[in-house]
């Protein structure tokens, strides 16, 4: 008969909360190693049984490596994140050997997103950004409140116009005057008359074959 959580000790409701949210914020599970640091044991046998329990009551399964997941499904009000095994590398030039094993296990959300509240996606429209590897119809991941260097893709508002450009600083002396430059070379630079802000910080691309 399953155990379910009712009946695990307070100690293995404990382990099995740190690796649901280890695995939550981190997007993928601990090693015998983190939990035995976690939960400041020197051997990781300690662990290694309580798991054990958790893995035999249905609560934790284990990939091809023997590494751990949570099992549990969310709650109704939950929505569950999106847990994609990760394997590679692969070749982008000559073919090398096929890695079968996947070597972890990410949440999309927590790759791409670092702070929810403050991210936002925008679909692109136009060709000046193709360079960089940003097409038309691409949807891109903006963050609020990122303080922009030199040299990123920004969502800038140039004189009252928002628009998606790569962020640049004039090399004239030591105050150098900001400007937004585009990654195809069909348009032309892009200079304030007025006011140039910048509205979010481009963290990522998401594009759909």
């Amino acid at each position: 008969m399953p155990i379910t959580t009712d009946t695990l000790t307070p100690h293995q409701r404990t382990v099995l909360s740190y690796i649901r949210e280890f695995q939550h914020k981190r997007g993928y599970s601990p090693s015998l190693s983190d939990l035995a640091v976690a939960f400041g044991v020197r051997s990781k046998n300690a662990v290694a049984k309580v798991v054990t329990v958790l893995f035999r009551a249905g609560h934790l399964e284990k990939d091809p490596k023997g590494r751990i997941k949570i099992m549990e499904q969310p709650q109704a009000n939950e929505t569950a994140p999106m847990m994609l095994p990760l394997f590679g590398p692969i070749a982008a030039g000559f073919a090398a050997p096929v890695e079968e094993q996947a070597e972890e296990t990410i949440t999309l959300e927590n790759y791409l997103v670092r702070d929810k509240s403050a991210t936002f996606l925008l679909r692109v429209k136009g060709d000046s950004m193709i360079a960089a590897g940003i097409h038309e119809g691409d949807l891109v991941i903006v963050e609020r409140g990122k303080e922009p260097r030199t040299g990123n893709i920004v969502v800038a508002v140039l004189d009252g116009e928002f628009t998606l450009k790569r962020l640049v600083k004039e090399k004239t002396g030591r105050v150098g005057k900001f400007f937004l430059k585009a990654e195809n070379p069909k348009y032309p630079e892009m200079f304030a008359r007025e006011e140039l802000t910048v509205a979010g910080v481009v963290r990522g691309v998401i594009r759909k074959y």
